[in-house]
């Protein structure tokens, strides 16, 4: 094996520092020493996940989408990307320690940009319905579902966010309260995940894990409290409606800026599902 001196420590920065950093040489690293040098302790595939994961989320920018195309080491290099790009070098990186892993798209609830909707507008003019993913109060995400032997469950990572675990995935995405990332700017734009799906290597939809993550995970977070609130009905068939308008959007066949007052409607849902349950039980 071809192993560059490059490890972790050389690429270690402070990802709130206002400076960029220099380039660092890539063209030699080795992936697996490189995931091994960030992984010294790590006892299991849970906690070699979760070393890579917090690593990664501490040491590199968030950077927003510039669609060009960039290998993982080029990536790397650059010591950021955006959610695609970072979850791109998460997903090498356990992958060559052996780590079982699935891709996750997810359409989100964004603030409102008529900016962010002419670039989407543009964008599905010039390569078709598949960018519909983002528009005037939506926004695509990209993240990661590893596979927990001891548990036998699919655990949420997310790098952009810096959480791992289901428990940490709620209280940063769906959370009523003050949420928790390593940099909050992106969390609080991205109010609540609307739809969830795991995707094979190709991008295509495998499963869609909507209802478990924003109905029932979310619902139990709360105790069971939200299916008593009046608004929760209407949460739940609004995700389930959406879902499919979404799905056909990430595989190119729904141009979901059709649907914008069902997005504004499931946006004001949510809302209200937060004000009611602030309302009842504080």
């Amino acid at each position: 094996l071809c192993v560059s001196p490059l490890s972790a420590q050389t690429l270690t920065q402070d990802r709130t520092s206002a400076s960029q950093p220099a380039m660092a040489d890539t063209s030699l690293l080795d992936l697996y020493e490189f995931a091994l040098s960030i992984t010294p302790h790590a006892g299991t595939d849970y906690e070699r996940a979760e070393h890579l994961l917090n690593w990664l989320s501490h040491n590199f920018r968030w950077l927003s989408t510039d669609y060009k195309k960039r290998t993982v080491k080029e990536i790397i290099a650059r010591r950021g990307g955006n959610c695609f790009e970072l979850a791109t070098v998460y997903m090498s990186l356990i992958k060559t320690l052996g780590i079982r892993y699935r891709q996750v798209a997810e359409i989100n609830i964004h603030p409102r940009s008529e900016r962010r909707q002419r670039n989407a507008e543009a964008l599905v003019a010039k390569k078709g319905p598949a960018g519909s993913v983002f528009g005037e109060e939506h926004n695509d995400h990209r993240w990661v579902e590893i596979f927990d032997g001891s548990s036998k469950d699919w655990i949420p990572a997310d790098p952009s966010v810096g959480v791992i675990g289901l428990q940490p995935w709620l209280k940063s995405r769906v959370w009523f309260g003050k949420r928790w990332a390593v940099d909050t700017s992106i969390t609080n734009a991205m109010i609540v995940p609307i739809a969830i799906f795991a995707t094979d290597s190709a991008g295509r939809v495998t499963e869609n894990r909507t209802s478990h993550y924003v109905v029932e995970s979310f619902n139990r977070l709360y105790g069971g409290k939200l299916s008593a609130l009046p608004s929760w009905e209407s949460w739940r068939q609004g995700v389930e409606r959406i879902g499919e308008r979404c799905r056909g959007a990430f595989e190119g066949r729904v141009n979901l800026h059709d649907f914008g007052q069902e997005l504004s409607a499931l946006a004001a849902t949510y809302k209200r599902l937060r004000l009611e349950f602030c309302g009842r039980w504080r």
